[in-house]
């Protein structure tokens, strides 16, 4: 009974993080007013469009249901324990990180980003070093944590250009895009090696690749056109692509049953 009813309180007070990050981002007037302009579509070379940022409804949801699903009596192991101090402090990170933004408090919010940056990341790697108990747990919670450490890392980057534009740096000059760009493509780098690394590479990588494939189009098609960052970016985006697709077949074969000797 006892453990139930913690159990259910942790799954109370995620619910009601998450409720509360949500409730901050529907009631904000949007981006393109926060940081003197700077966290709009266009305004940096980094700058994530919309259709980017809008994995964040869906992993809150996921990590909603993760908490809901870890409440199932057979759900109730050690693992799980260990991971709950973790994902409630990411989930008021969460929660400060999306409201210090929507008040306008950009170098606060970006303290708790790289915060909750952080907390994920030890998440991702306690879940490598714990196989995956059942198939559902590949899906709920490998799938959760992973693909939003690997959405996350690209967007706190974009917060970090927009916050060193807003405290003077010249966004138009060649030397910030080229530092910009560098920064993204050391980031592909180490994606695309974790994917080989780790299981979990697999679903941060594609997190990563989403955002970084949406700023591509935008910087080719967008009000902002920057077609050199974009083509860097893109020999980006095909890195990780391939290092993707190989370790998922790897990671395939290696989860497939070994065939039936004859």
């Amino acid at each position: 009974m006892k453990r139930r009813l913690v159990t259910g309180g942790y799954a109370a007070i995620i619910l009601l993080g998450l409720g509360w990050a949500a409730w901050a981002v529907l009631s904000a007037a949007g981006l393109e007013t926060l940081a003197g302009g700077w966290m709009g579509q266009d305004a940096t070379v980094t700058s994530v469009p919309r259709i980017g940022q809008l994995p964040w409804f869906g992993l809150m949801a996921a990590v909603a249901f993760y908490a809901i699903w870890q409440c199932l009596p057979q759900e109730r192991t050690g693992f799980h324990r260990r991971l709950r101090p973790w994902v409630l402090g990411a989930v008021l990170c969460n929660a400060l990180w999306v409201a210090f933004l929507e008040r306008d408090r950009i170098g606060t919010s970006l303290v708790f980003g790289l915060l909750l940056l952080a907390l994920l990341i030890r998440i991702v790697v306690m879940i490598g070093k714990t196989p995956a108990l059942q198939q559902v747990d590949r899906w709920i919670t490998r799938a959760s944590f992973g693909l939003f450490t690997g959405w996350l890392s690209v967007i706190v980057l974009a917060e970090t250009v927009a916050f060193a534009a807003l405290s003077g740096a010249d966004a138009s000059s060649l030397m910030f895009k080229g530092a910009c760009a560098l920064s993204v493509l050391l980031l592909a780098l180490f994606l695309s090696a974790v994917s080989f690394k780790n299981p979990m590479g697999i679903y941060l990588n594609a997190g990563a690749l989403w955002v970084i494939g949406w700023i591509i189009v935008d910087r080719y098609t967008g009000h902002a056109t920057s077609p050199g960052f974009a083509t860097v970016l893109s020999i980006a985006a095909i890195l990780m692509l391939l290092c993707l697709l190989s370790a998922l077949r790897t990671r395939i074969r290696k989860l497939r049953p070994p065939a039936a000797s004859q």
